[in-house]
């Protein structure tokens, strides 16, 4: 069998023709977007789209600077570390890794597939665990210092050998906190499934609440984080002002549920935790999520 290489002008998606380059890593650009990232047209993280920029800048609203926002956001962990001579904070909750890392990663599915994990030390040094092959997905974020694999140990991915898995990963965190902290065995931990506290517990280490220090630490927010806070309201509010306006009678609340999906997608937006939305006799009780009722 003779095999024939397509050439360029006959195969224009020949796999001779490289579409994306795996060696740009943190590109450094003098031409940003408004907040502060590389403006290359294909972002990896999320974040705000020019639709979001255009509407913040016709409000006169100031976006956030993102690189600030990273640095702010470790130190306010850090403090928090410090503050109660923990040797670092291992974190599985997705919300907790977004604030520590700014990067994401199938946020729904790993809050119930728990396959990513980061571990800030109380020096600030990061590393973050994700899922397998992703490593692109946090290659612009320098304070990440390693990214690294192997934090699955759920059932779903290790069956019968979860345990061992666990076992694994905890000599992995006593390794990190070794290096990083010498003799201090206090780890506070956000959310991990058990046999992953008692791999950590049967090593000497001291499980603490991690979740009390992420909550302290965002407690207080810095300018830069209000400056966040008032352009995602402000998109927030233009989505539902989209869904209002569409609002006649006929319309079904999942339809009008969906404008306001779509609306905070366009503008950059990565998920919505709920979707009360609710009409009629439906608004009470209170809490009832949108169905299809006209």
């Amino acid at each position: 069998m003779t095999f024939v290489i397509p050439t360029v002008a006959s195969a224009p998606y020949s796999p001779l023709i490289r579409k994306i380059d795996p060696t740009r890593r943190r590109v450094t650009v003098n031409d940003l977007l408004p907040d502060g990232s590389p403006n290359l047209a294909d972002r990896v993280e999320t974040g705000p789209s020019d639709i979001a920029f255009e509407e913040w800048a016709a409000l006169g609203l100031q976006p956030p600077n993102l690189v600030e926002l990273r640095e702010y956001r470790l130190s306010r962990l850090v403090g928090e570390l410090q503050a109660r001579d923990y040797a670092g904070l291992l974190m599985f909750d997705p919300l907790n890794i977004r604030y520590a890392t700014d990067s994401t990663n199938m946020q729904l599915w790993a809050t119930h597939n728990p396959c990513r994990a980061c571990f800030v030390s109380a020096s600030g040094y990061m590393v973050l665990w994700d899922f397998h092959t992703c490593e692109h997905l946090s290659a612009h974020l320098p304070l990440v210092k390693e990214v690294r694999h192997g934090a699955s140990f759920f059932y779903f991915e290790s069956g019968d050998r979860s345990e061992e898995h666990a076992a694994q990963f905890a000599d992995v965190v006593d390794d990190l906190m070794r290096q990083h902290a010498g003799d201090n065995r206090r780890l506070a931990v956000d959310r991990m499934d058990f046999i992953g506290v008692r791999a950590l517990e049967k090593l000497g280490i001291e499980v603490r609440s991690g979740q009390e220090v992420s909550e302290h630490a965002r407690k207080i927010k810095n300018s830069n984080e209000i400056n966040a806070m008032r352009c995602a309201i402000a998109s927030c509010e233009a989505g539902i002002a989209e869904m209002q306006a569409i609002l006649q009678p006929g319309k079904s609340e999942v339809e009008l549920w969906a404008e306001l999906q779509r609306g905070n997608h366009i503008r950059g937006g990565e998920w919505i935790e709920t979707r009360i939305l609710s009409s009629g006799p439906r608004t009470n009780p209170w809490f009832q999520e949108a169905g299809p009722r006209t």
